[in-house]
């Protein structure tokens, strides 16, 4: 009677048990949106745009509350207590893996409504700019005559005229809500003469963006932390002696990025801009073929109704405060103090996120508040008051969505790229069942994403070393003449 070989006991004695933890990629689900909050005619409008572009319908809030901050800019402004008062420009940045949705959730505005809105701002610019040249070329008609005055005196002894007329206006610019080019010069100019009520930032690539702030400006970061605020600021420039002043410096901005490229960025000094933004990660929907009209005509008729809204007359024109409620003030105070004990509780990017979300629920009150009225049929006029409706709903979304994105975006999107080169090392091995790990050979033939090179490699090997799925590396000829290092893989692994 034969009797079943002894299990080999030597894996068992030398090997550890693979820790299967470095597999583990899982993001905590993010909250759901409330779209109710939005009111009922935008929160229609979202799950319309949402259905008929195959995306969750964060993808297309986000730069709905974008373009509506820039939109009503400095026309109005959130006013808390008569000492605080807070711009209604909002920072928004979607993340999600290529192909969630991102671009198709914000087509229907970018695409099919903004445009019109633009084009409805430059109604009278040509009018402008041809009176602009009409004024002109009298200033050098009369700066001519102050020349040829000036000749004949000199023939004649005649005392000289020394004041030479000026030219008495600078050429208006075309109006701007949308702006792609961002250095700090143009940004700048634009604010100060083409677009007195801020402006939207849009960036396809958000991280591209921040890490590139100071590629051409030492000072950049620190412009675009300053634009967030709303406060006077001015630009010197070399090649002219007048400075640009910025009555109010505040933009809205509206981009996206993968979680990839924002987990590189979150690993960086944190200075407090990151805090300004309002992240959104949900997680994809199933593709289905979208049969919904996106009802772009709905969102320019009332976005246009916040296009409308003017600032105060005065030199410089001022905005318009839209003042809290009593009880509002009081939803505010509650609210900034659960905020202030929930920040106690949080460290690093999550705890300065925390430190922003006072002023940030005010901004967005203002803009629901706005968004709710654009949104009815009628002929009302803007709201004059922050209701505690709108504060409550602000609250609610800020405290129990994008706080809870923020958590999700700060702890989920900042594992170490290391953690994630590591598990895509990991999924190989599982896949493929090596004896043996070569780092020549991923990096020439397997080419794993985000292990292109032999240091990249190595370092997520070395992960899988500390796991227990991997041996420190051995010398190892077998695929060349060239001594190669090899990781041995754990035995275990082949039958897992």
């Amino acid at each position: 009677m034969m009797t079943a070989a002894p299990p080999d006991l030597t894996i068992h004695q030398t090997w550890p048990e693979p820790d299967f933890a470095v597999l583990r990629r899982d993001r905590r689900p993010p909250p759901k949106l409330p779209i109710s909050a939005f009111g009922p005619a935008w929160a229609d409008w979202i799950a319309t745009a949402a259905e008929a572009a195959a995306c969750p319908p964060d993808y297309v809030a986000a730069p709905l509350l974008a373009t509506a901050s820039a939109l009503i800019g400095h026309a109005r402004w959130a006013q808390a207590t008569p000492g605080w008062v807070e711009p209604p420009h909002l920072w928004l940045g979607v993340v999600g893996d290529s192909g969630n949705g991102k671009s198709p959730g914000a087509d229907c505005l970018m695409r099919d409504v903004l445009p019109v809105i633009e084009r409805r701002m430059l109604a009278d610019f040509p009018d402008r700019l041809r009176d602009w040249g009409v004024r002109l070329e009298l200033d050098k008609a009369a700066r001519d005559s102050w020349r040829r005055d000036l000749r004949d005196a000199a023939k004649r002894g005649n005392p000289l005229f020394l004041v030479p007329p000026m030219i008495s206006c600078p050429q208006p610019q075309a109006p701007r809500l949308r702006q792609h080019d961002v250095t700090i010069g143009k940004v700048a100019e634009l604010l100060a003469h083409a677009a007195p009520k801020g402006l939207l930032i849009v960036r396809a690539e958000l991280v591209g963006w921040i890490a590139s702030m100071n590629a051409y400006n030492g000072g950049g970061r620190a412009f675009w932390i300053e634009a967030y605020g709303g406060r006077p600021y001015r630009v010197e420039r070399k090649a002219d002696p007048n400075p640009i002043i910025v009555p109010r410096l505040a933009v809205a901005v509206y981009g996206g990025t993968q979680p990839d490229r924002l987990a590189r960025l979150l690993r960086e000094a944190d200075d407090g801009l990151l805090g300004r933004l309002l992240w959104l990660w949900p997680e994809p929907v199933p593709f289905r073929l979208g049969q919904q009209n996106p009802r772009a005509e709905l969102a320019i008729r009332a976005l246009d109704r916040l296009r409308e809204l003017d600032l105060q007359p005065g030199d410089p024109p001022m905005p318009i405060r839209v003042p809290l409620t009593a009880e509002g003030r009081g939803l505010l105070e509650t609210f900034a103090r659960d905020m202030q004990e929930r920040q106690q509780g949080a460290d690093g990017l999550l705890r300065a996120a925390l430190g922003k979300v006072r002023g940030q629920v005010l901004r967005l009150a203002l803009v629901l508040e706005m968004l709710w009225w654009c949104g009815e049929d009628g002929v009302l006029p803007p709201p004059t008051r922050i209701s505690s409706r709108a504060l409550a709903a602000a609250a609610d979304l800020i405290g129990d969505y994008f706080m809870t994105m923020a958590e999700r975006v700060y702890g989920d999107a900042a594992a170490t790229t290391r953690d994630s080169d590591a598990a895509a090392l990991a999924y190989w091995i599982l896949g493929t069942r090596p004896k043996e790990v070569h780092i020549r050979y991923l990096q020439r033939e397997v080419r794993l994403p985000g292990l292109r090179t032999a240091e990249q490699i190595r370092e997520a090997a070395d992960l899988l070393v500390a796991a227990g799925w991997l041996r420190p590396p051995a010398l190892n000829t077998r695929y060349g003449p060239q001594a190669r290092l090899s990781y041995p893989v754990n035995p275990r692994l082949r039958s897992a």
